[in-house]
């Protein structure tokens, strides 16, 4: 995903009290594909089971 994708995200889990690095854990996700602007890429699925698990709905955003 997107640096756009994954600012929605990190705000989303922010909003919702739980940091990058507790979901990255649990979801055995790299810590550097959720963080912002360290060149690597979220692979979609991983940004879904994220969203899926933490109940976050991205069809309702407006990401520019």
């Amino acid at each position: 995903m997107g640096e756009q994708a994954k600012i929605w995200l990190v705000e989303q889990l922010e909003r919702k009290q739980i940091s990058v690095e507790v979901a990255a854990a649990v979801l055995e996700v790299p810590l550097e594909d959720i963080c912002v602007g360290t060149g690597r890429m979220l692979d979609s699925d991983d940004f879904m089971r994220i969203c899926s698990h933490y109940h976050l709905r991205p069809a309702y955003t407006t990401m520019k």
